[in-house]
């Protein structure tokens, strides 16, 4: 053999194998993607059955086609399913706020005899929530309504009642008594009626005061004036019992005197304490005060004289009575001088008290009313 024959031979045998590898190569890679297509296939057709939908059946020429129809069925089935899903979830909110809003309320796609679409539910659910939503405001504007109208009235009411009270203070006052609320049909009535009555008693009241004031006599208007001798009292008091505003027209009279007769007692007291200088010992000041308090207290017990006396009777039984009483001033320095006297705290002290120029006064006021 040739050298040129045995190359020639060498490359045929390197062609042929060549060829025969590159075909088995081509042929392992069909195999291996017809496959993988089978698989593919299988695992869409599984999926779509996991979506609830039977897969498009075979027929096609290629498995490509059958596959691009698989792909096409799927992505459909997963847009409708993510649709559904968002339908849902909004239902599902749909039906919570729904069931916040009225426990009782029943969504009303659970009522639905017929099989209403997604859309159709969602439309009635929210139909529902917003005739809810309506609802309520209505309910809580008339509410609110309501209980403004409530405090207005409460508020309008407490008014009417102030003023009842201060009507029948006024009534009370002017000497009257208010008539009962049964007596009348409504309150602004009430109110009206009780200022009719004040109306009335204001009348009677004036008449009484004109009445009175006409009455009151000249000696209680420009009573005595009060001496060095003799201390003037007056004293008036209006009742419906004639011996009661007696007593008390005298006791205001009393009064009336005892407290003229406390003012001068204090007055000689501190000139006494001065001029004697126990001003600095608390136990001699305090009793000569104490003595004061103790004659004042006994003065208006007895000792006077009633100079005039007047009865004026008023409208209703009423009376009035005008007292005007006379006491001998000397008899309240006596009084003071024995108590001064026979006081055992002022013992060591009399002596310094007996010779102040008030004290002595005292004596010659006592001695010339006595008639010594």
């Amino acid at each position: 053999m040739s050298r040129f024959t045995k190359i020639l031979f060498t490359l045929l045998l390197l062609f042929v194998f060549a060829t025969g590898y590159s075909t088995v190569t081509m042929a392992d890679s069909k195999s291996e993607k017809k496959q993988q297509e089978k698989q593919l296939i299988i695992e869409m057709v599984k999926e779509i059955e996991d979506l609830g939908e039977t897969p498009i059946k075979k027929g096609f020429k290629t498995r490509k086609t059958y596959i691009r129809i698989l792909k096409e069925h799927l992505e459909k089935l997963k847009k409708e399913k993510e649709i559904e899903e968002k339908k849902q979830a909004l239902m599902d909110d749909l039906r919570k706020q729904i069931n916040e809003l009225d426990p009782d309320a029943k969504p009303v796609s659970d009522d639905s005899a017929d099989a209403l679409d997604k859309d159709e539910d969602i439309i009635a659910l929210k139909k529902q929530l917003e005739d809810i939503k309506k609802k309520k405001k209505a309910d809580k504007k008339k509410a609110d309504e309501k209980k403004k109208a409530d405090e207005a009235k409460a508020k309008e009411k407490e008014k009417r009642d102030a003023a009842i009270i201060r009507v029948k203070k006024e009534i009370y006052f002017l000497g009257g008594t208010p008539i009962s609320e049964f007596e009348i049909e409504s309150e602004d009535a009430y109110i009206e009626a009780l200022r009719k009555q004040i109306e009335e008693l204001k009348i009677i009241k004036e008449a009484e005061e004109k009445k009175d004031a006409e009455s009151i006599p000249e000696w209680f208007v420009n009573m005595p004036k009060s001496s060095d001798a003799f201390m003037y009292g007056r004293g008036s008091f209006k009742s419906n019992n004639l011996d009661y505003s007696l007593k008390k027209a005298t006791s205001r009279a009393k009064l009336d005197i005892a407290n003229k007769i406390k003012t001068i007692l204090n007055l000689k007291s501190k000139s006494i304490i001065d001029g004697s200088g126990t001003g600095e010992n608390i136990v001699v000041k305090t009793k000569i005060n104490d003595v004061t308090t103790s004659v004042v207290k006994e003065i208006v017990l007895s000792g006077f004289t009633e100079l005039e006396t007047k009865i004026v009777q008023l409208q209703d039984d009423w009376y009035k009575a005008y007292i005007l009483l006379e006491f001998p001033v000397a008899k309240a320095y006596k009084a003071y001088m024995e108590k001064i006297e026979e006081s055992p705290e002022l013992k060591g002290r009399l002596t310094e008290i007996k010779n102040t120029d008030i004290y002595k006064e005292l004596q010659k006021a006592v001695d010339a009313f006595s008639g010594t």
